[in-house]
């Protein structure tokens, strides 16, 4: 089953502009299985395929020249040979085709210094997460309850017919740790690794305590500072700043850590379907992250310039998110009720009158209908769209 994606209009209008495409996201976001519907008539190149790798490691230049056609080269899982990116230049340079290149990677292209600085000015980035809610409700597929959603997750495979998600993940999580991350990075304890990704899960929606996390895992504040970029890097996790415009000391200063995929880290969390609808506090947190995240992926796939924080001060009034976006700023709050309240609204008041901001603001909860309220706009999960179509 092929769900379609919401990226793909930006990247058709990209490849015609730019001569290098790059396709980043986590492992089995569906990349590969985009850019070949999107690219059908040209190259496929797989760098994880031995031989393949060998040549493009070792002789780039050959490599390059070896593949060239009249359509263009898909360049898959690149990150596995970055000596390819300098040789790219030389061939871009000699011949910018607009598209000519696709890439894709599981590790971000832009974290590497030698691939950014060989292709800056050459290249456009596109980041494909997992499935979007508005993509399952597009296709039919979307659960009727957050709290299935959230145990189901996001990654297309577990859309397809006869796919426990329970097992998926379990499975996703020893590759990635097993074979991902032993080609990124010498780690000395996989099971360390592996308890760090189950402590970050339990904090997910929390202020980030690096120390804390050290303590808790046995291991230095370095390495725990090294590992989580090595989280980001992947796409496993992503750190959401605060924000800090002009309210001075008071604010918070740390980020909030947030996971990619809600499956994946109830899935680190331990929790099973019924635990999960129970304890309320890890459900509240989850469904925080499943919103945050596909906000995301909603303004990534309209290419709308975006910033999102959030905002805690000491006495801790907090916004749970604040859109930026077109010269506005959006305060918005997340709550799992199913049932809207207007004191959902009370931080928002404060600090709407705090910051002299009068955009409208936005309330999402975990029921099925919006509403126009006096005090802003409810929105339920299933129609986060309407936050960026307006």
């Amino acid at each position: 089953m092929f769900i379609e994606r919401d990226l793909e209009q930006a990247i058709k209008s990209g490849a015609q502009q730019s001569p290098v495409i790059a396709i980043i996201g986590p492992r089995q976001s569906g990349k590969s299985t985009l850019i070949k519907k999107m690219f059908s008539d040209y190259t496929y190149l797989d760098m994880q395929d031995a031989a393949i790798f060998e040549f493009a490691n070792n002789d780039p230049k050959g490599f390059l020249d070896a593949y060239k056609n009249e359509k263009g080269l898909i360049i898959d899982e690149a990150q596995y040979a970055p000596v390819l990116f300098s040789q790219l230049k030389v061939e871009v340079d000699k011949n910018p085709r607009p598209g000519y290149y696709v890439l894709s990677g599981s590790q971000n292209f832009l974290l590497h210094e030698k691939i950014s600085e060989s292709l800056a000015g050459r290249v456009y980035f596109y980041t494909l997460l997992p499935l979007s809610i508005h993509e399952l409700k597009q296709a039919d597929v979307l659960s009727e309850r957050p709290e299935d959603q959230i145990y189901k997750g996001f990654y297309p495979r577990v859309y397809q017919p006869h796919i426990n998600a329970q097992e998926y993940y379990d499975n996703y999580i020893a590759t990635y740790v097993e074979r991902d991350i032993r080609s990124i990075r010498n780690i000395d304890s996989f099971l360390a690794f592996k308890k760090f990704m189950q402590l970050c899960a339990l904090r997910i929606g929390a202020i980030l305590n690096v120390t804390d996390l050290a303590t808790n895992c046995g291991i230095s504040v370095t390495t725990a500072r090294s590992w989580l970029t090595l989280l980001e890097a992947s796409f496993i996790l992503f750190l959401l700043p605060s924000y800090h415009d002009n309210l001075g000391k008071r604010v918070t200063k740390s980020p909030k850590l947030y996971f990619y995929d809600v499956g994946l880290a109830a899935t680190l969390m331990g929790i099973d379907q019924e635990t999960l609808i129970k304890n309320r506090t890890v459900y509240g947190s989850l469904f925080e992250n499943m919103i945050t995240v596909d906000l995301i992926k909603n303004f990534g796939s309209q290419g709308l310039r975006y910033a999102l924080t959030f905002f805690r001060d000491t006495n801790q009034n907090e916004i749970d998110l604040i859109i930026e976006t077109g010269g506005k700023t959006i305060p918005v709050e997340i709550k799992s009720s199913e049932t809207p309240q207007g004191s959902f609204f009370d931080t928002i008041a404060w600090f709407q009158k705090e910051t002299k901001n009068d955009q409208e603001a936005i309330v999402v909860y975990g029921g099925n209908h919006n509403q126009k309220r006096s005090q802003g706009n409810v929105v339920s999960w299933k129609n986060l769209e309407s936050l960026y179509t307006k």
